[in-house]
């Protein structure tokens, strides 16, 4: 059959794909779904990097975590074009999707420089399942050593990570002048450099690859922009990823830096909804607009345009940056605005010791942007104190404590915080 209708169509069908489903099946139990996915199976791609550093046992998830009654799902398939007037997706084996309502979900693609030897064997992207399977199989195969890493990124840092507990000799080559520039400030950067470097991990900063060398069977050495060559035998190129939107450029749908929603997460052609990697929404500080790629917002969205798809109406509140990472023996957290601007009127705390680096960014009282780098077990009541936009005037003093946590919130917070039989707040 080459034609199929779909009251509900959903492209892509990973965490914000998943998640619309079941707001829509929550809201509107029996009409039909389909689901388009150009991978197969349901799994977590932040397991990835766990599961080659051996952490994990794989990255599959089992079942769908809500009725699936009515759920038709084309795996291996791919929309190539959308048709928003007449309501078609065309699919690239040849199908045509007739739909009512729609939400685009279908992720961000790696970022791949046009680098010279960019396909020499050995040299990878690490954003997915199938990148995991070619890494698997080179490694049995070839038995690699030296690893380099380009980017310093939160993607290229988790692949660095994996690496190192699997013992690899690893070169991190970062173009920024410190690693996690999104992330972290000036200081709590070098706090992590310098876990690194003791962990084993050779740190390379305000530099990159300008080209792979190698016999065309194996990978001998990267090239670097100031002329130095760094032997390696495998490579994750982790500069960055963006949407995915290129087959969209004719649909008529507004893209900017993604595909521009509002509040209700609806593009430009109503009835179309998008979500996750994809979708340009307000940041819930700022109120500026930018795609925030992580996985808990990809959630957050997903179930925002679900619901409003069947008929309910609710809000997004806006992307919030948020990012946990274990690396080298060193945790850290960073969420919100961590590097504010100049005389906007922040207010700045600071916690240095040895092996731990904590900053609170305060605007009108209320927290904005946190940083917790080597102890970070209490960092869920200060992201809450951030979403919840509760003044700290009260307890502002002890924000910076180790100590600090659920007693030192006023009373009021503490009993709309903590339930359960037996609980004293």
């Amino acid at each position: 059959m080459n034609e199929l209708h779909a009251p509900y169509l959903i492209i892509g069908f990973s965490v914000a794909g998943r998640w619309g489903a079941r707001a829509i099946r929550e809201n509107d139990p029996g009409t039909p779904i389909v689901a388009v996915s150009d991978e197969r199976g349901w799994y977590s791609r932040p397991l990835i990097t766990y599961v080659l550093g051996g952490k994990s046992r794989g990255v599959d998830h089992t079942g769908l975590l809500f009725d699936a009654t009515s759920l038709a799902v084309l795996e291996g398939e791919r929309v190539e074009r959308l048709d928003t007037i007449n309501r078609v997706a065309f699919l690239r084996s040849g199908k045509r999707i007739f739909f009512e309502k729609a939400l685009l979900a279908p992720g961000g693609v790696p970022i791949v420089p046009p680098l010279e030897g960019i396909t020499e064997r050995g040299v990878f992207t690490f954003t997915g399942k199938g990148d995991l399977e070619k890494m698997r199989q080179f490694l049995e195969e070839v038995h690699p050593k030296r690893v380099l890493i380009l980017g310093g990124g939160f993607i290229g840092l988790k692949t660095c990570e994996a690496f190192m507990h699997r013992g690899f000799e690893v070169t991190v080559v970062e173009l920024s002048s410190r690693l996690l520039p999104l992330m972290l400030d000036e200081d709590g950067s070098r706090y992590l450099e310098k876990a690194l470097v003791q962990a084993g991990v050779k740190v390379v900063l305000g530099e990159t690859v300008v080209a792979f060398e190698g016999s065309g069977q194996k990978l001998t050495q990267a090239l670097l922009r100031g002329g130095k060559h760094l032997p390696v035998d495998c490579a994750v190129v982790a500069v960055g990823v963006r949407p995915n939107v290129e087959w969209l450029q004719d649909s008529g749908i507004e893209i900017r830096k993604g595909i521009v929603v509002d509040e209700f997460q609806e593009t430009s052609k109503k009835g179309i909804f998008a979500a996750g990697d994809v979708a340009e929404t307000r940041n819930f500080l700022t109120g500026e607009r930018n795609v925030v790629a992580i996985w808990p917002e990809a959630v957050r969205q997903g179930k925002v345009a679900g619901a409003n798809m069947a008929g309910t109406r609710i809000s997004y509140p806006g992307s919030l940056p948020l990012n946990v990472l274990d690396l080298g023996g060193v945790a850290l957290v960073s969420a919100g605005l961590v590097n504010p601007p100049q005389g906007g009127g922040f207010e700045v705390l600071v916690r240095k010791e040895k092996d731990e680096y904590m900053k609170v960014v305060l605007e009108n009282e209320c927290i904005v942007g946190i940083i917790m780098l080597g102890r970070i077990e209490k960092s869920g009541i200060y992201i809450r104190l951030l979403r919840e936009r509760i003044p700290v005037t009260g307890f502002k003093e002890r924000l910076l404590d180790p100590k600090f946590g659920l007693v030192n919130l006023p009373r009021e917070f503490r009993k709309s915080w903590v339930e359960g039989v037996g609980v004293e707040v």
